[in-house]
This record gives structure tokens, sequence and C-alpha cells, in this order.
């Protein structure tokens, strides 16, 4: 997962400061100075250096999703808080300002990590938070971090939820609700078949729907439960009525 992370923020950065491929490294490495020591080119250094779960963004209870055409449920997804040292590299002052104040104003200007620049396993969960520590947060040691190298640094968070992969399918939606009556020896006597359906034409909602057994009204979302046999034709008073036939299992679809 962590490594998607550092996919969307490469690609943010680039697009966005913007970070030529050309002429400017990214890179994610400890920045200390065995590292420094052998850069050869203008480079914006990312340093994951803390990981916690966050307080102000948690959420509870469980959540609906769907996964492959599937309906899922699961307890909502925990929140992550992870915390990136951002400094800029080059030989020249003028060159580390100029990196320096696209950085700013970048992570300045966004809330959330748009999109497109977002990798795609990551497109499932909530919008990658973005944001710099504020005065007064818990702080990083900048000089002890960079081994004592005198470099200004931004102290990035990026807020993310982490997929435990705990989902589990729910159960299929009731489509018909039968019922039936035997006497005492067992034999059947009478049955009774409630079938449920889903208009799905624009304007349907409050349409009557009448089957040789019974009547109902479509409801805001276009679902009914209409009392029907297999066979029965249902129709719905459309201009023009719709027709549909009741199957031996399950609801209708009028589309």
């Amino acid at each position: 997962m962590l490594e998607y992370i550092d996919e969307s923020l490469e690609g943010f950065l680039r697009a966005m400061v913007p970070l030529s491929a050309a002429d400017v490294d990214v890179s994610f490495e400890a920045p200390d100075r065995t590292w420094s020591a052998k850069l050869n080119r203008p480079t914006i250094n990312l340093f994951l250096w803390d990981i916690k779960r966050t307080i102000d963004r948690a959420r509870t209870g469980m959540e609906e999703y769907e996964q492959d055409g599937v309906r899922m449920r699961r307890l909502a997804l925990p929140r992550v808080e992870l915390r990136y040292l951002v400094t800029a590299w080059t030989s020249e002052h003028s060159d580390e300002r100029a990196l320096f104040g696209g950085l700013l104003q970048t992570l300045l200007g966004h809330s959330v990590i748009p999109a497109e620049f977002v990798a795609q396993p990551l497109r499932m969960l909530s919008p990658l938070a973005v944001q710099l520590t504020r005065s007064g947060d818990a702080n990083l040691d900048v000089f002890k971090a960079l081994e004592g190298q005198l470099k200004p640094a931004l102290d990035m968070v990026i807020v993310t939820e982490v997929d435990t992969g705990l989902g589990r399918p729910t159960a299929t939606e009731v489509s018909d609700i039968g019922i039936g009556l035997v006497d005492r020896d067992g034999s059947a006597t009478t049955s009774s078949r409630r079938v449920a359906g889903e208009v799905r034409i624009p304007g349907a909602a409050g349409c009557s729907v009448h089957s040789p057994r019974g009547s109902a009204t479509l409801d805001p979302t276009g679902r009914f439960i209409v009392r029907a046999r297999t066979g029965d034709t249902l129709t719905i008073e459309l201009d023009p009525p719709r027709t549909v036939v009741v199957p031996e299992h399950g609801g209708v679809v009028v589309s």
C-alpha cells in the first residue's frame, strides 16, 4: 500500500509544482549524509518518518460497498496519518528556493490529491487528504534527521484509509415472498406470493402497478411489491403502459 501512496505523491507533485522528470529527481530514501553525498541532480526528497492511526478523522460503524459487482459489508476502514519530511536538494541556493516555493504553493493549495494522480489500487478508498503540520503540532527534529545538514523542510501529512481486506458479501436482496398454508394432514391448500420489482424509467415514481391479484404504487426509487403468481402479467401505468411477466423465481425489472 505505501508504495502506491509514494507513486500518487510523485505524480501529483511532478504535475502540479511542476517537476520535470528530465531535470529533477524525486526520492523517498532517508536523507542522511551518505544519501546526499551521491546526489548529482536537483532532487526532492519525501521521507516517510511517522505513521499513526488518526484520531480527528476516525470513523466507526458498518459500511456497504461494491466489489467486482458484489455487494459487500465491512467495519468502517481505519484511517492513518503518514508524515513526510519534504526537502529540496540542489547545488545552487536559488534553485533550492524556487523548488521549495513551488512545493509550498502546491501543498497549501490542495486539501486532497486529485483523483487523476491517485494510483489505481487506492481509488476505491476515500480521497488522499494532504496538509502541512501547524505550529504547535509534534515536530520532528529536522537537523537530527538530516544528520546536522542545515536545510529547510516541510512536515507534510497524508491521511488515508487502510483496506484491511475483511469485507464480507451481503445477503442477496429479497425479490419475492411466498406464503403457503397446509391442512393438518400436511396437504397444501392455498399459497400466496408477493413479487418485488423495480422500474428503471425516469419519472416512474408514484405510478401504479397492477396484477390480476392486487396493485401497488412505485416508491420514489421506482421499487414495488405486489401480490402475483408465476405467469401473471404486471401492468405499469406509464405513458404508454408497460407490461412484464412474473418469472417462476425472483423479481422483475422494467427498464
